[in-house]
């Protein structure tokens, strides 16, 4: 889990409006003086999404807004893009369809752009879709508000900037934890974090913190002793057992490197 930036993944529908928008202030702070970069490829409304969260940022104090639409996969070839990215202190990737994050600038200049961003210390921020896109493997479809069946879930690539993780996001308000503990079953090795609405992690240096009104869910699979999960089973509601589950709120901390939560000073007093 190599990382030398700072990756803030949001479960989706933050405050944009009044005096509790933290998360947008923590991404507008990340800038530095330097450009925000919106990417809009996940949307299929980018000139609204643009212009919201151009306002917001703008209200947040920042002077430098630009605008990265890519429609297709050539425009992320184009150097005019990559120099969008290059002069960028964050890059935040807006919600719509994960899928579409990945085919249109997965490996492509762009995106080997942000990588070097990333590596020399600069901020890639993502809500919803480009928050599900950060990691190695994303979940791209599963049942919500039910048990989770094992052959409901689909999981693809994703882009990377986070290994041994796997992300949904709009957590508690879509009754997400089976489709999240069945990606976990599905390679133990990754951590599940479940992200509520108007929820972020700030992950730097194998650790994260919390920030906002919700909740973060931990799913932990290492000592997972039994799953039904297997091709002589591809039906059926997915068992699990001895599953570790931890629930953080705002101003938690989680090493993820050691899989635990970092308790609060506070508490041991």
């Amino acid at each position: 889990m190599s990382r030398k930036g700072r990756l803030i993944i949001i479960g989706g529908a933050e405050e944009k409006d009044g005096h509790k928008r933290t998360i947008l202030e923590e991404v507008a702070k990340a800038a530095r003086a330097k450009p925000v970069v919106l990417l809009t490829v996940a949307t299929q409304e980018p000139e609204e999404t643009a212009k919201t969260y151009t306002k917001v940022f703008q209200e947040l104090g920042l002077r430098k807004v630009r605008v990265l639409d890519i429609r297709e996969r050539e425009d992320a070839l184009e150097r005019k893009n990559v120099k969008l990215i290059e002069d960028a202190g964050v890059v935040f990737m807006t919600g719509g369809d994960q899928l579409r994050i990945t085919s249109q600038i997965g490996d492509s200049d762009v995106f080997q752009t942000m990588q070097q961003l990333f590596k020399e210390g600069g901020t890639i921020a993502g809500t919803s879709a480009g928050a599900a896109a950060m990691s190695e493997t994303m979940i791209l479809s599963g049942n919500s508000d039910e048990s989770s069946e094992i052959s409901s879930l689909g999981l693809a690539p994703g882009l990377g900037f986070v290994s041994d993780l796997v992300i949904d996001s709009h957590f508690a308000e879509r009754g997400r934890i089976g489709r999240l503990l069945g990606a976990v079953t599905q390679n133990p090795k990754n951590l599940g974090i479940g992200i509520d609405e108007d929820t972020a992690i700030v992950l730097e240096n194998h650790h994260f913190r919390v920030i906002g009104s919700g909740a973060v869910y931990v799913v932990d699979g290492t000592e997972i002793s039994y799953s039904s999960l297997s091709e002589k089973t591809p039906e059926g509601i997915l068992t699990i057992h001895n599953a570790k589950l931890h629930v953080l709120g705002d101003g938690d901390r989680f090493d993820v490197a050691k899989k635990e939560p970092l308790i609060p000073a506070y508490a041991s007093k």
